[in-house]
């Protein structure tokens, strides 16, 4: 029978690794290859049905893989680098599972995966939490990724030293928590949060987002985006947060980051006037949110990113 972590990993990464090995520690590890990129992934099984991967790779070509033949499973991860955020999934048992990183993705973060088996004795059976509502919670993270108490947790299971019972029964309270966590947050966006907008302020927000992504390279204060919203400040304030799920400040520094990356791959424009070109004044402070929200400089990614271009069209 295959491991957890021969069916969620090594299956569909086989084509991309130089090599495995067993660590001092007794975890997996996953070595790319040169050719793909920089990095690994070290895998960490706890008990027979989760499995913890702390990820830290750079890929200098664009690849993608496929799995057919997965079994079921749950998984949520704290990714930094290009890949910033929380996400969440539900792969469904023979389902086809895909997965691309663009040539100069860096992803680095800690992942936990899990089998129904790890589920469906504490929430499904005794609980009464069924599998279909965690899979709509792990789904809308893709979309809200913002919740700071999950960030702590999967956090806290990244940096852990666990060996024995002990760190196995450690590693389970914490993702049982973690999964209360996003089930409690799903249940208040959808329950509470959600129904209170009528639909003139959900059109009113959408009219705020799209104008704050036209204009991005202006001023964007809450009054502006309150106008054009056609409300109050304060009724704006806490309408943004309902519909997205994050508050308007975060909204704005996201898009103009996504748009800064945007420019630094497809133009030649000095920092100073990208910085610019997204809403900053002082290129310093550019820089400073930039390497927050990717975990590299901007001057740095553009010239990883012309490296990697350049490697993967002279392959």
């Amino acid at each position: 029978m295959d491991s957890i972590v021969d069916m969620l990993f090594l299956r569909h990464f086989h084509g991309l690794l130089e090599k495995t090995k067993l660590t001092s520690d007794g975890y997996m590890e996953l070595v790319l290859k040169r050719s793909y990129g920089e990095g690994s992934c070290l895998l960490k099984p706890v008990g027979k049905t989760i499995i913890v991967s702390t990820t830290d790779i750079t890929f200098r070509r664009a690849n993608g893989h496929i799995a057919r033949d997965q079994p079921e499973y749950f998984y949520i991860s704290l990714s930094h680098g290009t890949m910033r955020g929380i996400t969440g999934s539900h792969v469904k048992k023979n389902g086809v599972y895909h997965q691309y990183h663009e040539a100069g993705c860096c992803h680095s973060g800690v992942g936990v995966s899990f089998l129904p088996g790890f589920f469906d004795p504490v929430l499904n059976s005794r609980r009464g939490i069924s599998p279909d509502e965690l899979e709509l919670a792990f789904d809308a993270l893709h979309s809200f990724p913002l919740i700071p108490d999950a960030t702590v947790i999967l956090k806290q299971i990244g940096e852990a030293s666990f060996n024995g019972d002990i760190g196995t029964l450690w590693i389970e309270a914490k993702t049982l928590e973690l999964v209360a966590i996003v089930l409690d947050w799903h249940r208040r966006i959808n329950a509470i949060a959600r129904p209170c907008l009528k639909e003139d302020d959900r059109a009113g927000i959408a009219e705020a987002m799209h104008y704050a992504s036209e204009h991005c390279s202006e001023p964007l204060t809450l009054e502006i985006l309150a106008k054009q919203a056609a409300m109050s400040i304060s009724k704006f304030t806490a309408a943004f947060k309902i519909h997205t799920g994050v508050s308007a400040a975060s909204y704005i520094r996201r898009i103009r980051m996504d748009k800064a990356m945007d420019l630094l791959k497809n133009t030649s424009a000095p920092l100073g006037n990208i910085a610019g070109m997204v809403g900053y004044k002082y290129q310093s402070n550019f820089s400073a949110f930039f390497r927050e929200q990717f975990g590299v400089t901007p001057g740095i990614f553009r010239k990883k990113d012309s490296l990697f271009e350049h490697q993967v069209s002279g392959a």
